[in-house]
């Protein structure tokens, strides 16, 4: 049994998913605060279980307060599998709104329409470093381009509308951790139906 990068904590099929969860069955049910938020338990299983879909774990980022930010990202299987075992990878071509990097949502809902890619979800906590915050006046200095590498670890885009903001980080060594749901009917064929060695599934 292979090895994953070390900061790959585990894969999670995504029956075990809030989203998929049904609070009737033993063992299923919700969190306390699944209803108002405000969730003290930041674990990203926690995350990843009980509160994913449209949950959004922290506060809107503040460059005063947060100097970690959880972040989440939608691939594909092959791509999750790859990024399991290396990492990820910065975006460098296409049509990049935030220029080169790798880029988060605040929830797994605010991934939708903006992954290029569908099959994997990951929730991961993520060092932002210096950040330049971004309006929609000012995308037009970031995209595209990785200019802004030179001055800044991480470009925050402060969207109308907060639930859609969204954050991209020059380095992928800036992602400290994170956790997988495979929303995808073929586990199986990725080798995902067992954990890594150094990744087997124990109490949440």
């Amino acid at each position: 049994m292979e090895e994953s990068d070390s900061r790959h904590e585990r894969f999670l099929p995504a029956p075990l998913a809030a989203k998929y969860r049904d609070p009737k069955e033993i063992g299923n049910q919700p969190c306390a605060y699944s209803a108002n938020g405000n969730c003290p338990n930041l674990s990203l299983q926690h995350i990843a279980i009980f509160h994913a879909y449209d949950f959004m774990p922290q506060h809107r980022y503040d460059n005063g307060i947060h100097t970690t930010y959880f972040g989440f990202h939608q691939t594909s299987p092959e791509a999750a599998v790859c990024i399991a075992r290396e990492g990820f990878r910065m975006s460098t071509t296409g049509r990049l709104m935030l220029g080169h990097g790798v880029y988060f949502a605040r929830s797994f809902a605010g991934t939708e329409g903006k992954a290029r890619h569908k099959g994997a979800l990951i929730c991961a906590e993520v060092r932002m470093g210096n950040v330049l915050p971004v309006v929609y006046d000012t995308l037009h200095t970031v995209s595209n381009s990785d200019a802004w590498h030179q001055t800044h670890d991480t470009v925050y885009y402060y969207h109308r509308q907060e639930h859609l903001d969204e954050f991209c980080v020059k380095d992928p060594n800036q992602v400290l951790k994170w956790i997988m749901i495979m929303d995808d009917d073929n586990v199986r064929r990725y080798g995902l139906h067992q954990a890594f060695q150094n990744t087997l599934f124990g109490c949440i």
